[in-house]
């Protein structure tokens, strides 16, 4: 059950690889990132991209990313005890260079969600 969106846009590093699986004939990652703040706070945040495509061999732990997205608030219950979490539902992905896993991949790469 999701409840609640609002549009969010950050910078981080995954903080490890993606994940993928498929629901029903669409693929969907799933990776966290770590967004620094200030006064060496940071906020992990759990991220969802519908129909990745070929941005997923780079989606690896320490990757540089900007993400844009909606913020959902999951909840569900478990052991009697309802549980939520912050979700971003990613539409807009941009690389931060870095080293891809491929060769021919550029320095710079934007992936619409």
């Amino acid at each position: 059950m999701a409840s609640g969106f609002q549009t969010f846009v950050g910078s981080g590093n995954l903080t490890r690889d993606a994940e993928s699986r498929q629901v029903g004939e669409a693929e969907v990652a799933k990776y966290s990132i770590a967004i620094n703040g200030r006064k060496d706070r940071v906020l992990f945040l759990d991220c969802e991209q519908w129909r990745p495509g070929g941005v997923l061999p780079y989606l690896t732990k320490g990757t540089s990313v900007i993400v844009q997205g909606e913020l959902e608030l999951q909840t569900w219950e478990k052991d009697g005890q309802q549980r939520s979490k912050m979700v971003l539902n990613v539409n807009r992905l941009q690389l931060n260079g870095g080293r891809p896993k491929r060769e021919e991949a550029e320095e710079f790469a934007e992936f619409p969600g």
